[in-house]
């Protein structure tokens, strides 16, 4: 047989066996009864329509929808405290080293580590309050998603 009725045979044949399963089902109730299809997609649409309204049901209960909120992401403080202190420190150490001894090159050097140092310091407090407010909202985060959790299951299992 050439290639072409081949196709158009098979065709045929998954067509007919789906306008055959679409008129009757193959479930037998207690008195062997053949159900027909339309009562199947019903009881399918059905499950379906529950589990849609469980969803909705437990983001209507706890006010979290996992679909539409963001997981909580760590920020990082960033070396920009950093580069600003060694940059101011510089400056007055240079200005300082100048004023005092002719010498604003020692004057910066020392402005710059100095300034560095206190840079640091405001990031790493800056880096704690940020750690502080990510261990909150994961923690907010995660007890809403078990309340939402908590919710649907007992809802599927009603």
């Amino acid at each position: 047989m050439r290639k072409g009725t081949l196709i158009a045979l098979g065709a045929a044949g998954v067509l007919t066996a789906t306008a055959v399963g679409a008129v009757v089902a193959t479930n037998m109730d207690e008195g062997n009864e053949l159900q027909l299809a339309s009562d199947t997609n019903e009881s399918t649409a059905v499950v379906d329509a529950v589990k849609k309204d469980c969803r909705a049901s437990a983001t209507a209960e706890t006010g979290f929808d996992p679909a539409t909120t963001p997981v909580p992401v760590r920020e990082d403080a960033g070396n920009k405290q950093v580069l600003k202190g060694t940059a101011a420190g510089a400056a007055f150490g240079a200005v300082a080293g100048e004023v005092i001894g002719d010498k604003a090159g020692y004057g910066a050097a020392a402005g710059a580590a100095a300034g560095a140092t206190g840079g640091q310091a405001i990031k790493a407090d800056k880096q704690q309050k940020a750690d502080e407010r990510y261990e909150y909202a994961k923690a907010d985060y995660e007890q809403q998603k078990a309340a939402y959790d908590a919710a649907l299951n007992a809802c599927l299992n009603e």
